[in-house]
């Protein structure tokens, strides 16, 4: 029987972890929490310790995201942006180790907010490809998998729908390459959640679960029966966890289009997301 671990995005706290805040990870393990999306962008090398050792203390795991900044274009016509994308995620590789991470996911095909005015082109998939074949050789030296984020159409253009990601799995074809869905997204493109899911059967390694407007899990129209049933249907036992932002102001703000407060704050938000999910995984036996 596949069984799900819950997990919480760092994002619903803060968008920088350090020393005077990393009480947070003993307040999302009181509430039940399994593990924490750590943003491996803003995460210093010189605490990467400090945090794994409190992470193992609690036994939490920690998984990381990471996607490409503005100043970092893997599709980009200039080869030096290239090499700069795929260097640039290699460290987020290494800083991952150091953490004791081993899922690294998001939205790094391509570069979130830089359009061209038109659809992707083969040459710009191929970049893509080379670049993340590249990347994901080397994440296997460390014992780390990739996890493509398919993300909607405001954010980028290169992939947008389950089926342009399992193209571009089925192209790198490193056994360390894998998704991460979230329901936010498949919201806006996907004509049938439940298809989706199911099409991507043994390749999600990683699940995010957000309501229509990014907000509270089972407080918008998701048709969350229809994500939890392919879940089950797939053999789903990774984490699933809640990935929203409670304070617009944290850089990552801007870039996701958040301008509004999407819960009264984080307490509410954590508790609340934690109670949806653990209803839903036992309603369809994977806890």
């Amino acid at each position: 029987m596949n069984k799900i671990k819950i997990g919480i995005h760092q994002h619903v706290f803060t968008s920088k972890l350090n020393s005077e805040n990393l009480h947070i990870f003993d307040f999302i393990k009181e509430i039940g929490f399994d593990s924490m999306d750590v943003n491996l962008r803003n995460t210093d090398f010189d605490f990467t310790g400090q945090m794994r050792k409190k992470a193992e203390s609690l036994n939490l795991i920690l998984t990381g995201g990471g996607s490409l900044p503005k100043t970092k274009e893997i599709i980009s016509q200039d080869k030096q942006k290239r090499v700069e994308a795929v260097e640039y995620m290699k460290e987020l590789v290494r800083k991952a180790f150091e953490i004791g991470i081993t899922l690294y996911h998001g939205l790094f095909y391509a570069t979130a907010g830089i359009f061209t005015g038109k659809g992707p082109t083969k040459e710009e998939f191929d970049y893509a490809v080379t670049g993340l074949k590249e990347v994901a050789n080397y994440a296997k030296k460390y014992g780390i998998s990739l996890c493509l984020e398919p993300a909607n159409r405001y954010e980028n253009y290169m992939i947008n729908l389950v089926s342009d990601s399992l193209k571009m799995l089925d192209a790198i074809d490193e056994p360390n390459v894998g998704l991460l869905l979230d329901s936010y997204h498949m919201n806006i493109e996907e004509k049938d959640m439940y298809k989706s899911i199911v099409s991507a059967k043994g390749r999600i390694f990683h699940f995010h679960v957000n309501e229509n407007d990014r907000g509270i899990p089972g407080t918008g129209h998701i048709p969350w029966d229809d994500v939890f049933r392919a879940l089950k249907d797939v053999d789903y036992n990774g984490i699933v966890a809640v990935e929203s932002f409670v304070d617009n102001t944290i850089d990552i703000a801007s870039v996701v289009a958040v301008w509004r407060r999407l819960a009264p704050d984080a307490d509410t938000l954590s508790r609340q997301s934690y109670k949806f999910i653990k209803k839903m995984a036992e309603k369809y036996s994977m806890m």
